[in-house]
């Protein structure tokens, strides 16, 4: 009977062990989707391109990794190969990070829609005016590319500031530098027209 069950338990390590390379791709399906999934995908269900329910994957793909890893450490420790305190220690970690990831997974995107930077790019205030090329820089590209126009306009800004925000967002714009200097204005609106 005693060998019986070492082999079955040598049967089960063996299986384990061979099963720990998947392990291994799924932490990495889990980082990447714990890192940049979520933002992503709330992105993209925003633009309507995803439906909203797929903002859970992440947290799926963490708790089918938590399973899997439970199973392997609980097959070592009942083999006497793995410490029973730091495996549980270690659930007990990833739980809790699975507990967060379905708290921010189930907070809403923030509500509304953004605010249009039109305005603001026309204020007397050379601030504003400043924050505005700035913040556009953070925004989707199409968006950015609506206000190109006016950008190139603000190349000749009398604020040393606006000058400055204007030509980096028109930089993160074109992908490439096209100067300030004389005859920049035509450079620039060549490189960020619509295409026909």
């Amino acid at each position: 009977m005693v060998v019986e069950e070492k082999a079955v338990g040598r049967r089960a390590i063996a299986l384990v062990k061979s099963l720990r390379w998947i392990l291994w791709v799924l932490l990495l399906a889990v980082v990447f989707a714990t890192l940049e999934g979520p933002a992503l995908l709330r992105e993209a269900a925003r633009a309507g391109h995803l439906p909203a329910g797929l903002a859970a994957v992440p947290v799926a793909l963490l708790a089918a990794f938590i399973v899997g890893y439970a199973i392997y450490r609980f097959t070592l420790v009942r083999a006497g190969r793995y410490p029973a305190g730091k495996a549980m220690m270690q659930l007990a970690l990833m739980s809790l990070f699975l507990a967060l990831m379905v708290r921010w997974s189930a907070e809403p995107a923030a509500a509304g829609r953004p605010v249009d930077l039109s305005r603001a790019l026309a204020s007397s205030d050379p601030d504003l005016r400043a924050l505005a090329a700035e913040v556009l820089r953070a925004r989707p590209r199409p968006e950015g590319l609506k206000h190109a126009a006016r950008l190139v306009g603000m190349l000749a800004d009398s604020s040393p500031e606006v000058r400055q925000q204007v030509h980096a967002t028109l930089v993160s714009l074109a992908g490439r530098d096209l100067g300030t200097g004389p005859g920049s204005a035509d450079r620039w609106r060549d490189a960020l027209a619509p295409a026909p």
